[in-house]
Parts: structure tokens; C-alpha cells; sequence
């Protein structure tokens, strides 16, 4: 039976694991521009290919040179085939009333277009006329399909690619002097494309661990006290993340960032990050925001449940200093359980509920806020669910029997 019971959870495990270290993915990607816009201004900007080619497939400032640097190269984007392609909405996309949103028809009719001409690809953007769809950009949670107006920025972009990726929205938890037991959730955090920062901030770290783009060599893990010293997330070398384990079910992910060339450019306070990361789930982690969106130099994160504190010793855009110590002493309650006067005061988006719409403003203001119903991704696929169900009871059943079989067979002693 014990051997059994190590079969259940490496299977278990198996199915919904997530890799600590994912090796490098080369993804084929087409954008197909469907000539529907019925205004002037939307039928020049859909006509305007080179802007969409530098926007997706560009040697600077695009899409395949941003993921490349800010994955380290574990995620690179190709041209399918030419790249981009540019065709004439279908009859019914053509005919569909400009009152409504017609996603489903506009990925007919780019996946009709590609099949036409022979063209494999991995991901697939579609830029169309959205008419009445009340976003800037959407992008499938996780899947290979964004759709985006016809002049869709880089920020738009890389965020509807990161739902892709499976990340949702990132929120923040306004937690008034970095003390746990005084914290809100409130709007976005603003540290990474999908939370409102932009194509200037990259992916934060639990995203990047999410998608196993942070090397071992590059994250420390711990569940004892100490002092440890991190470079910028996106330095390249020395130590970027850690991970202090301070329950069976709470871990906090600790990081510094700072300008680092073209990368994490709009970040003008350099500081440590912390978010706290529940059951291992590293994209639905919210930041937590002691007051200035950042921990400085000698602020502290006190959590009274698990009798710790973490307290930034030194900050500087070169690194930081970070000790964990245990909390002996009793801490107060903050007086006020209010968000700071910088929080944003953006609608909060769960992290447990993804909603595959895009309502988070990027610094070009493209997004837009949805009004429609969106829909919502929840945990895990059913099919998913139910797969690993049905293969526990197999084994189950499968150990039982052995069991009963060797029981039966099994000589009998007396005394």
C-alpha cells in the first residue's frame, strides 16, 4: 500500500505540477489583418501592414524582441510562414451587425485564411474592426488565440499574450504598513503588463515562475531565517528571486527591480516586491503594497499569524538586502485597515476568477473598461478535474486488488 500511495501522488503531482524550469519554446506565430473597418480611419489603419509587422515581428520595439528579453530566450516568437496576412472578412463578419462583437467570426475567418494557404502556426493574432466588443484587446486564458483593434500598442500586446501564458489579471492587497493582518484587495498592481504597468515593466516574478522561466540558479528557497541579498529580476545573474516558505500553504516571493536597459524601463522606484503565494499557485498571487507600491529601505512585512517579519535592510537599483527573521515579540494591529491614498482606485479583479476580457488600462490608455459579461476562467479545466479523478480511483482499484490477491495467496502461520 505504500508503494501505491507514492504511484497516487506522483501521478497527481504529474498532472498539476508546474514546471520549475520549462525548456526553451520557439512558437510559429501568424497575425492575420481582416480589411472590416467602415470608417476611413479604421480602414487606413488596418491597411497599414508595416505598423502591424513592426508591432508583432519588429527588430526593436516589438513583440518578438520583448518576450525574447524578458524570458531570457525560454519563449521566442517566429513568423509563421510571411508573418502577417491580410484578407476580407467573410460574408457573415462582413453582414454582422456593428452593435455587437464578433470574435467568433473574425477567428473564422483568419483561421479559414491561414488553412487556405497552406500556413502552420502556434499562436494567432487577429486584428479586425472589433466594433462594439468594449475592449482594447482579448486574449485566451491560457490558450494560442488574441484579437486586438486595428492598432493595437506593444503594451496591449504582450498583455493579451501573457493571458496566453495563463496569467490573469495581478492584484494587490493594500496592506497598511506592510502588516498582514491590515490588508485589502485593491485593483491592480501595476508591476507588470497584466497589472496595468505596461510594456515598460515585465512579467513579474511569480509569473515568470508560473511559466518555469526563472533557472534554479537564479532562486533560492528557505523556511529558516537569514539574510538574503537579491540583483534586479531582470539583471540576468546572481540571485533574483526567493522563496521563503512560511506555512504548509503560504510561501512569499521576494524581489527587487530596477531599470535594466530596455527592460523594467518605466520602473522609476527601484525596490522590493513581495507577493504572497497560496497552495503554490504563483499566477494568482497578489502583490503586496505597504503603502508606496514597493518595500524601500527599511520597511518591513510583519506577519503575526506565522510569526515572522521581512525587512529590507538596503535597496538600491543595484540590489537589495533582505533578512527574515522570526517574530518574538507580539506587534500591534495597525489603528487603520484603509488602502493608502496611492492605491488605485481600479475595480479589483479576483485572481481566483479570470475574466478573459481585458479591462486593465495600460499607460496608452488603449484598454478600455468591458461592460459586457465576460467569461470567466475558474481553476482547473472539468476534463482536467475529471482525468485525474478517474485515474486515482483506477489505481486505487488496481492497488486493492493486488492487495487482496496477495493477501489470499499469502501462507497462514500458527502459533
Amino acid at each position: 500500500m505504500r508503494t501505491l500511495s507514492v504511484l497516487l501522488l506522483a501521478a497527481f503531482a504529474t498532472l498539476f505540477a508546474v514546471p520549475a524550469n520549462a525548456a526553451p519554446v520557439t512558437r510559429r506565430l501568424a497575425v492575420v489583418v481582416i480589411q472590416n473597418g467602415d470608417t476611413p480611419n479604421e480602414q487606413n489603419q488596418l491597411a497599414d501592414t508595416a505598423f502591424l509587422r513592426n508591432s508583432f515581428l519588429g527588430s526593436s520595439n516589438s513583440l518578438v524582441t520583448w518576450m525574447s528579453a524578458i524570458t531570457g530566450g525560454q519563449l521566442t516568437f517566429v513568423p509563421a510562414g510571411d508573418g502577417l496576412y491580410t484578407t476580407e472578412p467573410s460574408a457573415e463578419l462582413r453582414d454582422a451587425d456593428k452593435n455587437g462583437c464578433h470574435t467568433n467570426l473574425a477567428t473564422q475567418t483568419a483561421e479559414n485564411h491561414l488553412k487556405s494557404l497552406g500556413v502552420t502556426w502556434d499562436s494567432l493574432a487577429i486584428v479586425f474592426d472589433i466594433a462594439a466588443c468594449g475592449w482594447g484587446g482579448l486574449g485566451q486564458v491560457p490558450g494560442k488565440l488574441t484579437w486586438y483593434p486595428p492598432r493595437p500598442s506593444l503594451s496591449a500586446i504582450v498583455h493579451e499574450l501573457g493571458h496566453n501564458q495563463g496569467y490573469p489579471h495581478q492584484s494587490k492587497h493594500d496592506c497598511a504598513s506592510g502588516n498582514m493582518s491590515s490588508c485589502n484587495a485593491n485593483g491592480h498592481s501595476g508591476n507588470t503588463p497584466m497589472g496595468g504597468g505596461g510594456s515598460g515593466r515585465g512579467y513579474s516574478s511569480v509569473e515568470l515562475m508560473h511559466s518555469g522561466w526563472i533557472s534554479a540558479g537564479s532562486k533560492v528557497s528557505a523556511s529558516s531565517p537569514g539574510t538574503f541579498n537579491l540583483t534586479p529580476l531582470y539583471a540576468g545573474s546572481g540571485t533574483r528571486v526567493v522563496e521563503y516558505k512560511a506555512s504548509s500553504s503560504l510561501s512569499y516571493v521576494i524581489e527587487t527591480r530596477a531599470p535594466n536597459g530596455a527592460v523594467d524601463s518605466a520602473i522609476n522606484n527601484p525596490g522590493v516586491r513581495i507577493y504572497a503565494v497560496t497552495n503554490g499557485s504563483y499566477r494568482n498571487a497578489p502583490m503586496i503594497n505597504p503603502g508606496a507600491g514597493y518595500f524601500p529601505a527599511g520597511a518591513t512585512l510583519t506577519d503575526t499569524a506565522n510569526k515572522l517579519k521581512i525587512t529590507v535592510r538596503s535597496s538600491s537599483a543595484s540590489g537589495a538586502t533582505v533578512q527574515v527573521a522570526s517574530l518574538t515579540a507580539p506587534v500591534s494591529k495597525s489603528p487603520s485597515a484603509s488602502p493608502s491614498a496611492s492605491a488605485s482606485p481600479s475595480p479589483s479583479v479576483s485572481p481566483s476568477a479570470e475574466v478573459s476580457s481585458d479591462p486593465v488600462p495600460d499607460k496608452e490608455s488603449d484598454l478600455l473598461d468591458v461592460t459586457a459579461s465576460p467569461t470567466i476562467h475558474r481553476g482547473p479545466p472539468l476534463w482536467l478535474v475529471l482525468s485525474a479523478t478517474g485515474v486515482m480511483m483506477a489505481m486505487i482499484i488496481a492497488g486493492f486488488s493486488t492487495y487482496a490477491y496477495r493477501t489470499r495467496r499469502r501462507p497462514r502461520h500458527r502459533w
